[in-house]
């Protein structure tokens, strides 16, 4: 990443007079020799003490107060006219924990100049922070997430509180509701959004290769290892936030050794027998309950809780239905510049037939069927008909919204619609279990998960 050059620095530092460092209390804790001799007060005697008792005109407590920089400040200390700036220094959690002061003495001219290369410098800073985020953080932000019903509202506010704790946080939903968005979104919002977000899926890491893939390992750790070992996952995202993508798989095996992570905030490489501290915030993603697999023995009940500090649960896109042209408007949009086509809507009739379906792929498969639509369609306006292209859609949307129910337990209707949705589909695909993952929308882990789940191999 690129750097403030020294010549900025330095030009930087030439223009100041004097300056001097508050703590979170308004007390001095270094001054410059500068800013001894305007103010006749030596470094013994400035240290410690009150920022007022020696400048009874400062404008520091507006700083703590407002957490606003103040430039070109007026103020006459020994019958000398001088020219503070107070820029405000921030912790890890955005609170103002202390101050800098920039001092000149030659008039409001110079004042001014120096304001503006303040300005200039740290126009420069929040540039560099944007493009590190960009480049090593998260994608999305909460404007991704589409919705004006009480459900997303709802759901934005919970982003919103979460990114303001450090706490760990679970994520629970159903495939494709979108848990990997609002992992991006609370990272994005939070005070490590200028940090690194890495996002890891439990589900694709092989069980053997796990240990050295999240903790790294040192040099000749094993067969194979780097010449100069190589960082884990959880040191890369030092600093950051980790995205722990369908932690319900973490092998059983793993689960004590990311215990010890969350509580004693530590890892230690495979082949080393030092451990090396860590500064991170855990962000996990469920789309089976946790709790239900604890009572199974499947997942460790303290791990349970020190993942679930702060729960969200996302909402299935059956639950906020009202959504969907919202989504789908989105959806063209994005699409169009994806695919390069110039779809500008959809027709109400074609919205409605959308809106008799429930969705059980969520988001992620209405996004799905919109790709397919738009690939059929041959007018600038969506139709049903470009929806209904495959037969198979128009049937299981028929057959869902009009055949007899011999039971009103809605998990049931769900499981058995959900069989026979993956049924029809591999048919459609002879066999063929990436392209039926594909067209349903969700990954061909999920889809064997299901299998399993339904019987179905």
């Amino acid at each position: 990443m690129a750097q403030l050059s020294m010549k900025d620095a330095r030009e930087f530092m030439n223009a100041l007079n004097s300056f001097a460092i508050l703590d979170a209390n308004g007390r001095y804790t270094y001054v410059s020799e500068n800013w001894c001799r305007m103010t006749n007060c030596t470094e013994e005697n400035a240290l410690g003490r009150r920022v007022e008792d020696i400048v009874p005109d400062t404008l520091a407590h507006q700083v703590y107060e407002t957490g606003q920089p103040v430039f070109g400040h007026p103020v006459v200390l020994n019958d000398v006219t001088m020219f503070t700036n107070y820029i405000p220094r921030f912790s890890a959690d955005k609170k103002v924990v202390g101050c800098f002061l920039y001092t000149i003495v030659h008039g409001a001219r110079e004042a001014m100049q120096l304001e503006k290369q303040l300005q200039a410098l740290s126009e420069k800073v929040e540039y560099y922070q944007k493009r590190l985020s960009r480049e090593h953080g998260a994608k999305y932000s909460l404007e991704n997430i589409i919705g004006e019903s009480p459900e997303i509202l709802h759901l934005k506010n919970q982003i919103r509180q979460a990114a303001a704790s450090s706490s760990t946080v679970l994520i629970e939903g159903e495939t494709g509701t979108g848990k990997e968005l609002i992992a991006h979104s609370i990272h994005t919002l939070s005070p490590r959004a200028t940090s690194d977000f890495v996002r890891v899926n439990c589900s694709t890491i092989p069980e053997d290769l796990m240990e050295s893939e999240f903790f790294g390992y040192t040099s000749g750790a094993f067969t194979g290892a780097l010449k100069d070992g190589k960082k884990g996952r959880f040191l890369v995202a030092n600093h950051g936030s980790i995205f722990l993508d369908e932690v319900n798989l973490l092998p059983v095996t793993m689960q004590p050794k990311f215990l010890r992570v969350l509580q004693e905030h530590e890892v230690t490489p495979v082949g080393s027998a030092d451990s090396v501290p860590i500064d991170i915030r855990v962000i996990a993603a469920t789309n089976k309950s946790l709790l239900d697999l604890v009572e199974k023995g499947a997942f460790r009940m303290d791990l349970y809780f020190r993942l679930n500090v702060i729960r969200i649960q996302a909402p299935a896109l059956r639950t906020h239905k009202q959504d969907i042209p919202l989504l789908v408007e989105n959806m063209i949009e994005k699409l169009n510049r994806e695919m390069g086509t110039f779809v500008q809507g959809i027709e109400p009739e074609a919205l409605n037939f959308l809106m008799k379906y429930d969705w059980p792929g969520n988001i992620r498969e209405l996004q799905n069927y919109v790709e397919v639509a738009m690939n059929n369609a041959t007018s600038p306006i969506l139709t049903q008909a470009d929806f209904v292209h495959s037969e198979s859609f128009k049937t299981l949307v028929s057959r869902y919204s009009s055949a007899p129910k011999t039971t009103y337990n809605l998990r049931l209707l769900r499981m058995e619609f959900e069989k026979n949705i993956i049924q029809e589909v591999l048919q459609t695909t002879h066999g063929n279990k990436q392209q039926a993952a594909k067209m349903m929308g969700i990954s061909r882990t999920v889809l064997y998960e299901k299998l399993k789940e339904h019987g179905l191999i």
